[in-house]
């Protein structure tokens, strides 16, 4: 037996992780927790969606012990709904939209689930067989939930169910506590010293065991994680980027996934390095362990809370890989057939105890007695004895303790196998082959290729002899997710048997062409040929895959894996087909099994044009003489795409997705965001006469008074300001002084030309009042207020309304302006005493953050600046035909409406539009007077007036 020493959080006992998460917010609210598709989202904001979702799932019935399907796509709203199930006192089942119905149905049932949460698009996955309760992410509202405790055992409470593969042809829900899962998190907590200052990669689906790890234990110990999106999880440049830009510290992936890693580039890296999820092969061990400074391996299975053995590899080690020795309270045995300790040195069975062991699988009593097992040792690890109710698990792996004390995995007792981190049971595949019409008898193994990566093969039988079963691979799409989906079928008139009548497996034949095209159902059955290539999509596959491969003849349906790609090549492949043009991700690729299944997935998805974003900007820019340009996309309402191109200024430094852009009249649709956060903090009225809280200047007397509404909305009636921009350095009028009239431009003071309401005319003096206004009831300066009320809670470290910033800063440049013709503008840009209109410097990425909450909170979805009510009269028609509502341009012709705001200033042009339904949308800014025909041609690309 093995053992290790307890681990408690400061000497007090195990606390729920939904109140290890307050603690920290309570400790650090402003520290960033977590970032996530260009959002920056702080522990108290975190903190303040989660409470939101809390209370609309308590209204929900939702209480201690129950569990909550979670059926959302990756975003900071989904980890915001798994926190906020735990602050409701439930356990979350994290659910898969990828996931067949059948599945989904199976385990909603089978976890007794009787409410999900989740959004619009996740309720049209939901089986018709479920009759429980949907809960929308995005409709919950409501004051924030607090963490519901449910009395001193609440630590024993369900913390989440995870369904694994099962043997039986159904898969198995292990259920894992509270007290499991954060003996897990303090137990690594003290392995990795974790605190404030890690940054996290997390890049594993939720419904992976190890992602528990990525992501709950930065949040209770101060640190950030680092959310990668759909698209970016099944793409390893994209995460050596984020790697890269977001400063992150800690990042664990399966063997096969650290082989893309590395194969994309990711180089030396001063990070802390976790593999797990599979075996480690020594080789990758070494070339890790000489890469960065700190590696671990660590081995568990889901039922003992995700890892219960874990060892540090030195650089220069070699030889097998160890999985170490037990984590706090956790204990290890190596046993035999009669569950007792084998000799020091000699092959077991692994079986593991402790905090971490589960409480057993859902809904199958039968499966828990057959695999948790009474543990039978005394504290003192005597036989013969026992500790009271304690139970352990019988992983069915080999193991053997070293002499140097570390135990070392030798493989199964069983058929089950690990494909790319995945615990699969081939029975469950074998039963659903069965299950197919057309097939008798089947079996499934994993093959390994070169660097050890596996590939899952189907041998079956016809059920009518002669007749080759079809549509095989869709019959188990439809019940299995994608990764237990073999890559290829082989039919065989009857299984190779041994004597005792069992298959022999290793007589099974290797898979040849005809398999892999019978589990693709992509050959052409009266087709000989490998298939010429038809299309232009299918002759630059075709012409990349030859170059990359070293292969003269290639087929538009030969299979990729029997084209020698595996997981080394297939990121050269990725990255040979990126440049030449063609905007394909790895998980496309690893979902296509053949170049004309490929190049039919591509032209499907070049409808939407994403990928063609960035060719449009750069090559809009270059023809228009415009140096440099920023451009963001938004899709169903997230950031999905940053593009850069150019320069500050031609010869100068490269734009940035940080280098700040002049964005002009955007400044007014910003500001009306603070002017609206001040209203729903009760500091401002919206239809108070102004006057009541000026001080250095006052309206006009009239016979109505003038309100924030009237500024706002551009009907005040008020005369307008001189439209004089200045060099740097020149000396400004004051704003009182320009409301004043004192300057040379000015015929007199800002005066009543008519009455409030009755015209709309767009004019700067509406914001020179609304500013000062601002100033007088706050006693801060502008500038400062934006920075403290508006771009602080969003986290903008981009955004300024102040023109002094320091330009030398890293990350800060500032892009110059240019003529039309690409030339500089005397003194790089030009400036303003209402700076509230058009004094905003700011990058593409902050805007479209805060299209993205404006958007969040018009739809009553946790949002950080503006309550529901305010945001839909910032986004509501003020005035008949004038396309504005408050500080903000609107168009509703097409029945979607579309929010923003244009901005255009000597040197500059910008836009940042979107659509409140769709939550398509973009922000585009350029450093040229010229810069307006790039605008032009993005807005017509993504609003689907131009053909890709």
């Amino acid at each position: 037996m093995t053992t290790a020493k307890a681990v408690r959080p400061e000497g007090r006992p195990f606390s729920g992780p939904a109140a290890c998460f307050a603690a920290q917010v309570a400790a650090t609210p402003h520290a960033v927790a977590v970032v996530a598709a260009g959002q920056r989202l702080t522990y108290a904001e975190l903190d303040r969606r989660a409470g939101e979702l809390a209370a609309g799932l308590a209204r929900s019935g939702v209480g201690p012990d129950h569990v909550v399907g979670v059926l959302l796509d990756r975003s900071v709203t989904a980890l915001a709904g798994l926190l906020a199930v735990w602050r409701a006192g439930a356990a979350y089942l994290p659910l898969d939209p990828a996931l067949p119905a059948g599945r989904i149905g199976y385990m909603l049932e089978t976890a007794g689930v009787r409410v999900v949460l989740t959004d619009p698009a996740g309720t049209d996955r939901l089986p018709e067989s479920f009759s429980g309760q949907s809960v929308l992410a995005g409709e919950t509202g409501g004051e924030p939930t607090g963490v519901i405790q449910a009395g001193p055992d609440d630590r024993d409470l369900l913390a989440y169910v995870l369904f694994t593969s099962g043997s039986t042809g159904r898969p198995k829900g292990v259920q894992i506590s509270r007290r499991a899962l954060m003996n897990l998190l303090f137990s690594v907590r003290a392995r990795m010293d974790a605190g404030p200052g890690q940054v996290w990669l997390a890049a594993t689906s939720f419904s992976f065991d190890i992602s528990m790890a990525e992501v709950w234990l930065p949040l209770i110990t101060g640190g950030t994680v680092v959310l990668a999106t759909g698209g970016q999880v099944h793409d390893p440049v994209a995460l050596c980027e984020l790697v890269a830009t977001e400063g992150v510290t800690h990042v664990q992936a399966t063997p096969s996934g650290w082989r893309l890693l590395l194969a994309a580039g990711f180089g030396h890296r001063s990070v802390t390095a976790i593999t797990t999820g599979e075996a480690c092969p020594p080789s990758l061990a070494a070339e890790l362990a000489r890469r960065v400074p700190v590696l671990h391996n660590l081995y568990g299975p889901t039922e003992t809370t995700v890892w219960s053995t874990g060892v540090r590899i030195p650089a220069g080690s070699d030889g097998a890989v160890a999985i170490g020795r037990p984590l706090p309270n956790t204990r290890a045995y190596l046993l035999d057939a009669d569950l007792a300790p084998v000799a020091p040195g000699a092959v077991g069975e692994l079986y593991l105890a402790g905090d971490g062991v589960a409480r057993g699988y859902a809904g199958r009593p039968d499966l828990t007695a057959e695999r948790f097992l009474p543990e039978p040792f005394t504290p003192g690890g005597k036989r013969g004895g026992s500790r009271r109710g304690s139970r352990m698990y019988r992983t069915g792996d080999l193991a053997r303790i070293r002499p140097d004390g570390e135990l070392e995995c030798l493989g199964r007792v069983d058929h089950q196998v690990k494909v790319r981190g995945h615990r699969i049971e081939l029975g469950e595949i074998e039963e659903s082959l069965r299950r197919h019409p057309a097939t008798g008898d089947a079996v499934v193994v994993a093959r390994e290729d070169a660097q050890g990566d596996r590939t899952l093969v189907a041998y079956v039988t016809p059920a009518v002899a002669g007749t080759p079963p079809q549509g095989v691979q869709e019959h188990l799409a439809r019940e299995l997710p994608g990764y237990m989906v073999p890559a290829a079928v082989v039919v065989l008139a009857r299984l190779p048997l041994l004597a005792s009548g069992k298959v022999d497996r290793h007589a099974l034949p290797a898979p040849d062409r005809t398999a892999y095209q019978i589990a693709d159902q992509t050959a052409d059955q009266d087709d000989g040929e490998h298939g010429e290539a038809r299309t232009a999509t299918e002759r630059l596959i075709v012409r990349i895959c030859a170059e990359t491969l070293g292969l003269e003849r290639i087929g538009v349906r030969d299979r990729f894996s029997r084209l020698g790609i595996d997981s080394l090549r297939i990121v050269t492949l990725l990255g040979a087909a990126r440049r030449a043009g063609l905007a394909v991700q790895l998980k496309t690729l690893l979902m296509s099994g053949t170049i004309e299944e490929l190049a039919r997935n591509l032209d499907a998805a070049a409808v939407a044009p994403r990928s063609l974003a960035g060719v449009v900007l750069r090559d809009a820019a270059h023809t228009h003489q415009v140096p440099g340009a920023s451009l963001v996309v938004l899709r169903n309402g997230e950031i999905d795409e940053v593009v850069t191109a150019g320069a500050l200024t031609p010869g100068g430094a490269a734009v940035t997705e940080s280098t700040r852009f002049h964005v002009a009249s955007i400044s007014k649709h910003v500001t009306t965001c603070l002017t609206l956060r001040l209203v729903d903090q009760g500091l401002l009225n919206l239809d108070q006469d102004v006057n009541i809280h000026l001080r250095r200047w006052r309206v006009p007397a009239g016979f109505r008074p003038v309100t924030i509404r009237h500024l706002l909305a551009n009907r005040s009636g008020l005369s307008a300001t001189p439209s004089t921009w200045y060099e740097p350095g020149a000396v400004m009028p004051s704003l009182v002084g320009l409301l004043n009239g004192t300057t040379p431009e000015q015929d007199g003071p800002i005066r009543r030309e008519s009455a409030p309401e009755s015209t709309f005319q767009k004019a700067g003096s509406h914001w020179a009042v609304l500013q000062l206004l601002l100033e007088d009831r706050t006693g801060t300066p502008f500038a400062q207020l934006a920075d403290e009320q508006l771009f602080g809670p969003l986290g903008l470290g981009g955004s300024t309304f102040r023109h002094d910033f320091d330009d030398r800063a890293p990350g800060q440049e500032r892009a110059l302006g240019h003529d039309a013709q690409g030339l500089p503008v005397p003194g790089g840009r030009r400036t303003r005493p209402t700076v509230a209109a058009n004094g905003l410097w700011s990058t593409a990425l902050d805007l479209a953050r805060i299209a993205v909450d404006l958007r969040h909170a018009y739809r009553g979805e946790p949002a950080t600046l503006l309550s529901p009510g305010a945001a839909r009269q910032m986004l509501t028609l003020q005035h008949p035909g004038s396309f504005y509502g408050l500080g903000t341009v609107l168009d509703d012709t097409g029945g979607d409406v579309e929010f923003g705001h244009a901005g255009e200033v000597v040197g500059f042009r910008a836009i940042s539009m979107t659509r409140v339904t769709a939550g398509t949308g973009f922000v585009a800014l350029t450093n040229s007077d010229g810069g307006k025909s790039v605008l032009s041609a993005v807005a017509d690309l993504i609003s689907g007036r131009t053909t890709p």
